[in-house]
């Protein structure tokens, strides 16, 4: 009810602002149900929303006051473009024991979950789906802060604050801890040390500014110091998390920045990358890049050609964002930042044996507007939207909707 309140407030702003300047309102989007109506006994995050969606997408844009439903990206709120460090937006998807888990900049994790009751049987039920939102909200904590590396931590999703000064001197002291993660014990997001990143005292101006899994399989991640006249950088790698880290070279560091060998991929993903290649959206399949998540991965996972790796910085190859999962049956999904892609699924028992590949196109987004992730709850989809301008950021948000992969 809170929810639908803030709903209310922000629409009755809106028109007294079309009074004054003489605009005209999109129409109103369609409401969203009370998350009362459900119990949600299984987690302790708050409920924002149940939301129930079919053909037609629900869109959301990210502000500061936490996720607001808009009628499409187009009528977005008239956000200036700022430095992409402070901007609020969906730093990245992982689905995670049955849910699916986004970082927001600047604000905490936003959880889209199965209801937990079935849909009334009606006459259109077989044509709309439900789902929960949730919010761990770091309560103005996380503002401050800038949050890149989303990862895997403990079983647990992990993200890692730290105070980015290319943009800006740092105003804020350092964050203590730099880890926080999402717990179903916890209404907010939980504080977690990382052995392998604590290299310095706590105090010191030293801080890590970005995590990543390399093609070999090793943690690296670059520490920088704040505030300092030099402001020197290090790069340091680690086996496991757990264990402690050597100093690297600059070199070492940027290949670890290289995407994993195609040949690593999942199976479920070949015939992804094959129609990719027949219909022409990634050329030869050279330039063919995928930033893919899914069950039992650790964060997202980089994985392209040697010539694609050459390409990252020569030419413009082609970036899919992909999800795939083992079960309930094989299936994978892959789109470019416009939504144009393709799925891929195998058929369960009973059902014929040859596997279902086919396009598939998210709704069409403004200009300047794109997809910057991917995902899917059963036959919801969930996918990530900016609008961009170099290193800016607009408006940006998230997109839910029901599919068919029949």
């Amino acid at each position: 009810m809170k929810f639908r309140y803030v709903f209310i407030l922000i629409f009755i702003v809106l028109l007294l602002a079309t009074a004054c300047t003489g605009k005209r309102l999109p129409p109103a989007a369609p409401p969203i149900e009370d998350s009362r109506l459900y119990d949600y006994a299984d987690s302790f995050w708050p409920a924002l929303a149940l939301l129930e969606t079919g053909e037609n997408p629900l869109w959301f844009e990210l502000g500061s006051g936490g996720p607001l439903h808009i009628e499409s990206p187009e009528s977005a709120s008239l956000a200036p473009y700022v430095p992409w460090p402070h901007a609020r937006f969906v730093v990245g998807i992982l689905p995670w024991d049955g849910f699916l888990v986004m970082a927001i900049n600047r604000e905490g994790f936003l959880v889209l979950g199965p209801a937990a009751e079935p849909p009334a049987k009606t006459s259109n039920s077989a044509n709309m789906a439900k789902v929960v939102l949730y919010q761990a909200s770091a309560d103005g904590f996380w503002d401050a802060y800038t949050a890149e590396s989303f990862f895997i931590w403990k079983d647990n999703p992990a993200i890692l604050l730290y105070r980015n000064d290319f943009f800006t001197e740092p105003f804020a002291p350092s964050p203590q801890p730099q880890v926080f993660t999402l717990d179903k014990s916890s209404t907010a997001p939980m504080g977690a040390r990382i052995p392998a990143l604590e290299l310095f005292p706590p105090g010191e101006s030293w801080e890590t500014e970005l995590l990543r899994r390399g093609p070999d399989g090793l943690w690296y991640f670059r520490m920088k110091e704040k505030g300092m006249v030099q402001n020197e950088t290090a790069y340091f790698c680690a086996r496991d998390l757990e264990e402690t880290s050597e100093r690297i070279s600059i070199d070492t560091w940027r290949n670890s920045g290289s995407p994993e060998k195609l040949e690593n991929i999942p199976p479920v993903m070949s015939g992804i990358l094959d129609s990719a290649v027949k219909f022409g959206l990634a050329g030869t399949g050279q330039e063919l890049i995928l930033r893919l998540i899914s069950t039992g991965f650790d964060g997202t996972r980089l994985m392209g050609s040697s010539a694609a790796t050459a390409a990252i910085n020569d030419e413009n190859p082609a970036f899919f964002y992909a999800y795939c999962r083992d079960k309930p049956e094989p299936l994978a999904l892959a789109v470019l930042p416009d939504g144009q892609g393709f799925y891929f699924r195998e058929p369960g028992r009973g059902r014929s044996s040859v596997p279902i590949v086919r396009s598939i196109a998210l709704p069409a987004l403004p200009e300047e507007f794109v997809y910057t992730g991917v995902a899917l709850l059963g036959d919801v989809v969930l996918a990530s939207w900016e609008e961009q301008q170099e290193a800016g950021i607009g408006a940006a948000g998230f997109m839910v909707m029901k599919v068919s992969l029949q």
